[in-house]
């Protein structure tokens, strides 16, 4: 198979400067083979693969159905790799890469088996890649790893099972990532769902790590620093939910950790001066409990090892977070400020409740687009959504107090109400729009947050209002789910 693809593509246009496509559209079985076995693709080229490759190696790890060396501008849309490759897709020194949907079920018969790696040849840096979704699954290794890359943007990332990390970003800079959501990443092991290691970090951001179970949810190590994970949401795992070690001006910023089998958080600084020591970390509105009938995590944050100075650990909910102790500083100079220890009761955060009756538009604070009716509906139960700006009136709310602190929204264009669909209780209901009828699950309580923003819970459920998985995309659902702290359940209100 690989063969007959690797024609068609030298098939294409010599020394072209704009990309030519070779679509694959059934797909086929690789292997065994003796030797090294790819696809080498050259510059400016497209190669969409609609049919699975299976690969079916027998002897070393020698089959990688896609590589690209040295060259620029080519496109993967789509591709799905089974089996036990080397690497399903290899990139070295490559720039203007374009991955579009990628899917793995790789099992572990084979020394490295990881998912799709992209690095630097001789320390000729890789730059400027772009990965829209991972579905990896299975791998011995990792599911995707970057080495010496500069410029990375990645969607959403899924992975279950691997023996290595669901994303792992080594020496790696300018780099943008939505949602990495791990299963049992390295279960015994100590890699994590999401790892930034060995310098990289400069210019890094998160939106979002999901993990559960596995060996660590966030790893942080060697001298990494200038990243940030805007959210975690991590239970289970055999180790830390969240280690940063020997990192430097990084940012965890809010969240939930659960039932980790050690700390919830640890910042530490390893002996020796071959590392940095972890300095001008900040960990920050998070909730770290341990609520299993017999608690396991020895501590919900902790700051250990030698030159670990200047952190900050702020606003964070420690009630039930460790069975030694809750919250544990080694460095005089780290700031420790507004969080809450078991016992306690949480301080009065400066946070308001209520809004003046009005017409307003509803812009979500992670999406930066607006509440809707879908499709200006005026029909009993239609849906409600996020849409960008546009002045429609099904994007205009009033908003009225009904006293005891509770609201009605009604849709200016419908003249419905905001509501819970069914009154349910549960996360992820939907929330839609529905004629008056004074049930609670069409009222909401409204809380400013500061800065123009505010979180709005429902009475029947107590849930808050959301955009369903911290979506940015246009239509993306509006749903109710417990309270988070992630700023896809903020709202910016606007008068009109």
């Amino acid at each position: 198979m690989l063969d007959a693809i690797q024609a068609a593509v030298d098939g294409l246009t010599p020394g072209r400067t704009t990309k030519e496509t070779v679509v694959v559209e059934n797909g086929g079985t690789v292997g065994p083979t003796s030797e090294v076995h790819a696809v080498d693709l050259p510059s400016y080229t497209t190669l969409d693969v609609r049919g699975p490759i299976t690969v079916e190696d027998t002897g070393d790890d020698l089959v990688v159905p896609i590589r690209a060396r040295s060259v620029e501008s080519i496109e993967i849309p789509n591709i799905t790799v089974n089996g036990n490759p080397r690497y399903g897709i290899w990139v070295q020194s490559c720039a203007d890469v374009t991955l579009g949907n990628v899917e793995m079920a790789l099992y572990e018969t084979s020394s490295i088996g990881l998912g799709v790696r992209i690095d630097d040849d001789d320390g000729d840096r890789s730059r400027n890649v772009s990965l829209n979704s991972a579905t990896i699954e299975g791998c011995a290794h990792h599911a995707i790893e970057t080495y010496g890359v500069d410029g990375v943007g990645i969607g959403t990332v899924t992975t279950a099972d691997t023996g290595g990390c669901g994303l792992l970003l080594n020496d790696t800079t300018d780099a943008t990532v939505g949602t990495v959501d791990a299963t049992n990443p390295d279960p015994g092991g100590g890699y994590a769902g999401f790892r930034v290691a060995n310098g990289g970090g400069q210019n890094v951001t998160v939106r979002e790590v999901i993990v559960r179970g596995g060996a660590r949810g966030v790893f942080g190590v060697s001298g990494s620093s200038g990243f940030t994970v805007e959210h975690v949401d991590i239970e289970g795992t055999t180790s830390q939910g969240i280690l940063l070690q020997d990192c430097q001006n990084a940012a965890i910023n809010g969240g939930i950790i659960r039932n980790s089998n050690s700390e919830g958080v640890r910042i530490d600084s390893r002996d020796g001066g071959s590392h940095p020591a972890a300095e001008n970390v900040t960990v920050q509105n998070l909730r770290v409990v341990d609520d299993r009938a017999t608690p396991q995590q020895p501590y919900g944050i902790r700051e250990t090892g030698p030159g670990t100075a200047n952190n900050a650990i702020l606003n964070n909910d420690l009630r039930n977070a460790g069975t030694v102790t809750d919250l544990e500083v080694s460095a005089s100079s780290t700031e420790t400020r507004g969080n809450v220890l078991t016992g306690e009761e949480p301080p009065d955060d400066g946070a308001s409740g209520g809004v003046a009756d009005g017409r307003y538009v509803l812009e979500n604070v992670n999406s930066g687009t607006v509440l809707e009716a879908a499709n200006a509906s005026t029909a009993d139960g239609a849906n409600v959504q996020q849409w960008p700006a546009n002045g429609h009136p099904t994007q205009h709310w009033d908003v009225q107090d009904r006293g005891n602190g509770e609201y009605e929204l009604s849709n200016v264009n419908s003249g419905k109400l905001l509501e819970v669909a069914n009154a349910s209780t549960a996360d992820g209901a939907n929330v839609q729009q529905w004629p008056a009828n004074g049930h609670p699950t069409q009222r909401w309580t409204v809380r400013e947050l500061g800065n123009g923003e505010y979180e709005l819970s429902n009475v029947n459920s107590g849930k808050r209002l959301e955009v369903a998985n911290a979506s940015t995309a246009d239509g993306a659902n509006v749903q109710q789910w417990s309270a988070n702290g992630h700023p896809t359940q903020r709202w910016i209100l606007s008068g009109v």
